[in-house]
């Protein structure tokens, strides 16, 4: 009976040490208060640039491949003398300077009177929160911002429209080494690849107007880069 005991006490010390094991093998290595301020005071700062805006609308010719293919036309325009501005980790908010909202109008086809509206929209900030964690690695550091609603009062056909316009992140984030984030201007290092943006949804108050991005619809592409 004491040899039974002490079996069932070594095949339980086992098993904790399994468990203890597998427990390790999936840490999460987690950035510390410090280090996300430190990086934060980092890539904070004015990022000149430029927007290559590349949309898809009714007048894109589209066709079928010899291989069967559907391909598409696209329209590309580009606005320079714009600048993205970084806060520190304390506001965490990327602000895309002077986004011309009007090219919006283009995509538009559900509400013409909408589309017409916002073409004499003036450029506004596209505004974004940010933060960063630790890439799966463990070793790297990742960077993602997420897009802020576009609130725009418009007024056409005779009342007041508030109109809400969301854009997405592409689904990115960007890596960094520690290295990397320690340096003055920290974001300078993607100015060369570009950050993306895409057009997501635009709505009259709570009511859906337009979506896109969606398989054969209009869409708008928009990245910021050097």
């Amino acid at each position: 009976m004491k040899t039974m005991k002490h079996w069932r006490i070594v095949l339980a010390m086992l098993a904790a040490l399994s468990l203890t094991s597998c427990s390790n093998d999936n840490f999460e290595k987690r950035l510390t208060n410090e280090q996300k301020e430190n990086y934060g005071q980092n890539i904070s700062g004015e990022y000149p640039g430029q927007y290559i805006i590349v949309y898809k609308n009714k007048d894109c010719r589209e066709w079928t491949d010899e291989q069967g293919k559907h391909m598409h036309e696209a329209h590309e325009e580009a606005f320079n003398g714009v600048q993205m501005d970084m806060s520190d980790y304390k506001m965490q908010h990327v602000f895309f300077q002077d986004f011309p909202v009007s090219l919006i109008s283009k995509v538009i086809d559900a509400d013409e009177e909408l589309s017409h509206a916002l073409a004499n929209t003036p450029p506004l900030a596209i505004t974004a929160r940010y933060g960063f964690e630790y890439d799966t690695d463990n070793e790297h550091i990742k960077w993602a911002f997420i897009p802020n609603i576009m609130n725009v009062h418009l007024n056409y056909n005779g009342a007041d429209h508030y109109i809400r316009i969301e854009f997405n992140n592409n689904s990115q984030y960007y890596k960094f080494t520690e290295k990397e984030l320690k340096q003055p201007k920290a974001l300078s290092s993607l100015m060369g690849y570009g950050i993306n943006l895409q057009l997501k949804a635009i709505y009259d108050g709570s009511t859906l107007i337009q979506r896109f991005g969606l398989a054969d619809g209009n869409y708008m592409h928009i990245k910021f880069k050097k």
